[in-house]
Protein backbone atom coordinates (compact mmCIF):
# COMPACT_ATOMS: atom_id res chain seq x y z
CA UNK A 1 0.00 0.00 0.00
CA UNK A 2 1.26 3.35 -0.89
CA UNK A 3 0.23 6.33 1.30
CA UNK A 4 1.00 9.95 0.54
CA UNK A 5 3.26 11.96 3.13
CA UNK A 6 0.82 15.12 2.95
CA UNK A 7 3.49 17.47 5.22
CA UNK A 8 6.42 16.13 2.88
CA UNK A 9 4.53 16.76 -0.47
CA UNK A 10 3.70 19.74 0.62
CA UNK A 11 7.11 21.16 1.46
CA UNK A 12 8.94 20.07 -1.41
CA UNK A 13 5.97 21.17 -4.11
CA UNK A 14 6.15 17.07 -5.04
CA UNK A 15 4.27 13.84 -4.63
CA UNK A 16 6.02 12.11 -1.71
CA UNK A 17 4.53 8.41 -0.48
CA UNK A 18 5.11 5.72 1.24
CA UNK A 19 5.13 2.24 1.09
CA UNK A 20 3.42 -0.03 3.53
CA UNK A 21 4.52 -3.73 3.45
CA UNK A 22 4.15 -6.29 5.58
CA UNK A 23 7.09 -9.01 6.05
CA UNK A 24 5.20 -12.13 5.79
CA UNK A 25 3.35 -10.90 2.51
CA UNK A 26 5.76 -8.25 0.37
CA UNK A 27 4.11 -9.72 -2.80
CA UNK A 28 2.18 -6.26 -3.38
CA UNK A 29 5.19 -4.46 -3.67
CA UNK A 30 5.77 -4.10 -7.70
CA UNK A 31 1.86 -3.49 -7.51
CA UNK A 32 1.81 -0.63 -5.40
CA UNK A 33 4.85 0.44 -7.25
CA UNK A 34 3.11 0.69 -10.32
CA UNK A 35 0.61 2.38 -8.84
CA UNK A 36 2.75 4.89 -7.45
CA UNK A 37 4.09 5.51 -10.67
CA UNK A 38 0.68 6.04 -12.32
CA UNK A 39 -0.39 7.98 -9.89
CA UNK A 40 2.31 10.87 -9.75
CA UNK A 41 4.87 9.68 -6.99
CA UNK A 42 8.12 11.21 -7.16
CA UNK A 43 9.71 9.62 -4.48
CA UNK A 44 8.80 6.69 -2.14
CA UNK A 45 10.30 5.74 1.18
CA UNK A 46 10.16 2.75 3.16
CA UNK A 47 10.40 2.23 6.48
CA UNK A 48 11.07 -1.85 8.00
CA UNK A 49 11.86 -3.10 11.49
CA UNK A 50 13.55 -6.11 10.48
CA UNK A 51 16.94 -7.71 9.21
CA UNK A 52 15.11 -10.05 7.21
CA UNK A 53 17.74 -9.87 4.25
CA UNK A 54 15.55 -11.42 1.47
CA UNK A 55 13.54 -8.48 2.20
CA UNK A 56 16.29 -6.03 1.64
CA UNK A 57 17.72 -7.68 -1.44
CA UNK A 58 14.22 -7.63 -2.95
CA UNK A 59 13.67 -3.73 -2.37
CA UNK A 60 17.26 -2.97 -3.60
CA UNK A 61 16.70 -5.39 -6.36
CA UNK A 62 13.86 -3.00 -6.75
CA UNK A 63 15.83 0.13 -7.01
CA UNK A 64 15.47 0.92 -3.69
CA UNK A 65 18.85 2.68 -1.67
CA UNK A 66 18.95 2.84 2.05
CA UNK A 67 18.90 6.55 3.08
CA UNK A 68 18.73 5.83 6.90
CA UNK A 69 18.60 3.50 10.31
CA UNK A 70 17.04 4.98 13.30
CA UNK A 71 17.55 4.15 16.83
CA UNK A 72 14.62 5.35 18.87
CA UNK A 73 15.39 6.02 22.49
CA UNK A 74 12.93 5.96 25.47
CA UNK A 75 13.18 7.14 29.28
CA UNK A 76 10.42 6.86 31.83
CA UNK A 77 9.95 10.32 33.95
CA UNK A 78 9.48 9.00 36.79
CA UNK A 79 13.00 7.39 37.45
CA UNK A 80 14.82 9.84 36.22
CA UNK A 81 17.08 11.38 38.59
CA UNK A 82 18.19 14.93 38.45
CA UNK A 83 21.33 15.57 39.66
CA UNK A 84 22.99 18.92 40.66
CA UNK A 85 25.10 19.75 37.62
CA UNK A 86 28.21 21.63 38.04
CA UNK A 87 27.60 23.74 35.01
CA UNK A 88 24.75 25.49 36.58
CA UNK A 89 25.62 28.83 35.23
CA UNK A 90 24.36 27.08 31.49
CA UNK A 91 21.40 26.67 33.17
CA UNK A 92 20.47 30.07 33.58
CA UNK A 93 20.71 30.92 30.30
CA UNK A 94 18.15 28.46 29.36
CA UNK A 95 14.92 30.01 27.71
CA UNK A 96 11.83 29.45 26.04
CA UNK A 97 12.10 30.23 22.72
CA UNK A 98 9.40 33.03 21.23
CA UNK A 99 8.73 34.18 18.18
CA UNK A 100 11.84 36.79 18.19
CA UNK A 101 14.35 34.22 18.82
CA UNK A 102 13.29 32.46 15.22
CA UNK A 103 15.48 34.39 12.92
CA UNK A 104 18.88 33.34 14.68
CA UNK A 105 17.31 29.77 15.41
CA UNK A 106 16.41 29.44 11.68
CA UNK A 107 20.01 30.40 11.60
CA UNK A 108 21.83 27.79 13.48
CA UNK A 109 19.23 25.25 12.64
CA UNK A 110 21.40 24.75 9.24
CA UNK A 111 24.39 23.32 10.64
CA UNK A 112 22.49 21.08 13.22
CA UNK A 113 21.15 18.04 11.95
CA UNK A 114 23.50 17.46 8.87
CA UNK A 115 23.17 13.84 9.86
CA UNK A 116 19.59 13.40 9.17
CA UNK A 117 18.51 11.73 6.06
CA UNK A 118 17.59 14.74 4.38
CA UNK A 119 21.40 16.12 3.89
CA UNK A 120 22.58 11.84 3.18
CA UNK A 121 19.49 11.02 0.74
CA UNK A 122 20.47 12.18 -2.86
CA UNK A 123 16.98 13.16 -3.76
CA UNK A 124 16.80 16.24 -1.51
CA UNK A 125 19.79 19.06 -1.93
CA UNK A 126 21.17 20.96 0.62
CA UNK A 127 19.62 24.54 -0.32
CA UNK A 128 16.06 21.99 0.47
CA UNK A 129 17.83 20.43 3.62
CA UNK A 130 18.31 23.82 4.93
CA UNK A 131 14.88 24.94 4.06
CA UNK A 132 13.28 22.34 5.87
CA UNK A 133 15.08 22.54 9.28
CA UNK A 134 14.64 26.06 9.25
CA UNK A 135 11.10 26.10 8.45
CA UNK A 136 10.36 23.20 11.13
CA UNK A 137 12.43 24.90 14.00
CA UNK A 138 9.81 28.15 13.16
CA UNK A 139 6.87 26.18 13.28
CA UNK A 140 8.05 24.35 16.28
CA UNK A 141 8.29 28.05 18.21
CA UNK A 142 4.71 29.04 16.88
CA UNK A 143 3.45 25.92 18.45
CA UNK A 144 2.66 24.13 15.09
CA UNK A 145 5.27 21.49 15.24
CA UNK A 146 6.00 21.21 19.19
CA UNK A 147 4.70 22.27 22.42
CA UNK A 148 7.49 23.97 23.37
CA UNK A 149 10.92 25.09 22.63
CA UNK A 150 13.80 25.51 25.09
CA UNK A 151 17.23 27.13 23.57
CA UNK A 152 20.25 29.33 24.45
CA UNK A 153 20.89 31.85 22.42
CA UNK A 154 23.14 31.03 18.84
CA UNK A 155 24.24 27.57 20.81
CA UNK A 156 21.32 25.20 20.58
CA UNK A 157 17.68 23.98 21.37
CA UNK A 158 15.15 20.83 21.86
CA UNK A 159 11.76 20.86 21.07
CA UNK A 160 9.21 18.65 22.90
CA UNK A 161 5.86 17.79 22.09
CA UNK A 162 2.72 15.88 23.74
CA UNK A 163 2.11 12.95 22.15
CA UNK A 164 -0.81 11.79 24.14
CA UNK A 165 -1.92 11.47 27.90
CA UNK A 166 0.94 10.01 29.33
CA UNK A 167 4.03 9.91 26.18
CA UNK A 168 5.61 12.54 24.83
CA UNK A 169 8.26 13.53 22.31
CA UNK A 170 11.56 15.22 21.78
CA UNK A 171 11.65 16.16 18.32
CA UNK A 172 14.41 18.38 17.67
CA UNK A 173 17.55 18.70 19.36
CA UNK A 174 20.65 20.14 18.71
CA UNK A 175 23.96 21.83 19.22
CA UNK A 176 26.40 23.88 17.62
CA UNK A 177 30.05 21.83 16.53
CA UNK A 178 31.62 24.02 18.85
CA UNK A 179 29.59 24.17 21.95
CA UNK A 180 29.75 20.02 21.88
CA UNK A 181 30.78 18.32 24.81
CA UNK A 182 30.68 21.42 27.25
CA UNK A 183 27.64 19.90 29.55
CA UNK A 184 24.91 22.01 27.12
CA UNK A 185 23.32 19.16 25.95
CA UNK A 186 22.53 17.79 29.32
CA UNK A 187 21.35 20.50 30.66
CA UNK A 188 19.06 21.10 27.38
CA UNK A 189 17.61 17.88 27.91
CA UNK A 190 16.95 17.75 31.52
CA UNK A 191 15.29 21.06 31.18
CA UNK A 192 13.26 19.42 28.54
CA UNK A 193 12.37 16.50 31.17
CA UNK A 194 11.13 18.50 33.69
CA UNK A 195 8.77 20.32 31.55
CA UNK A 196 7.33 17.24 30.63
CA UNK A 197 7.19 16.19 34.17
CA UNK A 198 5.53 19.35 34.69
CA UNK A 199 3.24 18.52 32.50
CA UNK A 200 2.60 14.41 33.89
CA UNK A 201 3.94 12.83 31.16
CA UNK A 202 5.16 9.42 31.79
CA UNK A 203 7.64 8.18 29.16
CA UNK A 204 9.74 10.26 26.70
CA UNK A 205 10.82 8.98 23.25
CA UNK A 206 13.60 10.39 20.87
CA UNK A 207 14.73 9.06 17.75
CA UNK A 208 18.46 10.06 16.25
CA UNK A 209 20.03 8.23 13.58
CA UNK A 210 22.51 5.40 14.12
CA UNK A 211 25.36 7.41 12.53
CA UNK A 212 24.99 10.06 14.97
CA UNK A 213 27.21 8.21 17.83
CA UNK A 214 27.48 11.71 19.96
CA UNK A 215 23.96 11.96 20.55
CA UNK A 216 23.28 8.29 21.18
CA UNK A 217 26.25 8.50 23.75
CA UNK A 218 24.40 11.62 25.40
CA UNK A 219 21.35 9.42 25.64
CA UNK A 220 22.49 6.33 27.46
CA UNK A 221 24.34 8.49 29.65
CA UNK A 222 21.23 10.15 30.62
CA UNK A 223 19.35 6.89 31.08
CA UNK A 224 17.13 6.67 28.25
CA UNK A 225 17.79 2.84 26.34
CA UNK A 226 16.75 1.67 23.42
CA UNK A 227 13.16 1.01 23.00
CA UNK A 228 13.31 0.01 19.06
CA UNK A 229 14.85 0.83 15.86
CA UNK A 230 13.70 0.62 12.26
CA UNK A 231 15.55 1.20 8.37
CA UNK A 232 14.63 3.50 5.86
CA UNK A 233 14.60 2.79 2.18
CA UNK A 234 14.02 4.99 -0.39
CA UNK A 235 13.21 5.20 -4.13
CA UNK A 236 13.11 7.74 -6.62
CA UNK A 237 10.14 7.15 -9.76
Amino acid sequence: MIEIIKWDSNFFKRKIGELKISCESPNHILSDLKYAKEAGFKYIICKIKTQEINLIKYLELLGFYLTDIRVIWEINIGKYLFRESRNSGIKRTIKIAADKDIPTLREISKSLFLNSRFYNDPYFTKEEADNLHQSWIENSVKGNNADIVFCIDNVGYVTCKKLNNDSGGIILFGIKKEFRGKGIGKALLEESIKWFKKENIKIVNVRTQLRNIISMNLYLKMGFSVKEYDIVFAKIL
